[in-house]
């Protein structure tokens, strides 16, 4: 298992490297999504979604043997919770920002 500063994180290193990609993914997927008005808003919504997965994984994973685990990485829970958090920071922070999820037309 992988230990940051005497913390044992709960999964492996490769598994940790896949919700940190898996998170990246997330946010980089929501940037493409609509108007967006501020270039870094991936970056807090990978953060979030970073966040969503790994409490997803360790919290929701341990209350249900749901779905399939890799290296002590539930992936399922890790999944809805890093849409769920991701989604409603992106969604804070697009309409903070004037943003919209749709494409406005404007004029040449």
């Amino acid at each position: 298992m992988l230990e940051l500063l005497g913390w044992n994180v709960g999964m492996s290193l490769v598994a940790a490297l896949g919700l940190v990609v898996a998170a990246l993914a997330i946010g980089v997927i929501a940037q493409f999504i609509g108007d967006v008005r501020v270039g870094y808003e991936w970056v807090a919504t990978s953060a979030a979604a970073l966040v969503g997965g790994y409490l997803g994984s360790e919290a929701l994973g341990q209350m249900s043997t749901f779905g399939p685990a890799f290296e002590g990485l539930y992936i399922v829970p890790a999944l809805v919770g890093a849409l769920v958090v991701g989604a409603a920071v992106d969604a804070v922070f697009r309409y903070t920002t004037h943003g919209s999820y749709t494409h406005e037309a404007r004029p040449i």
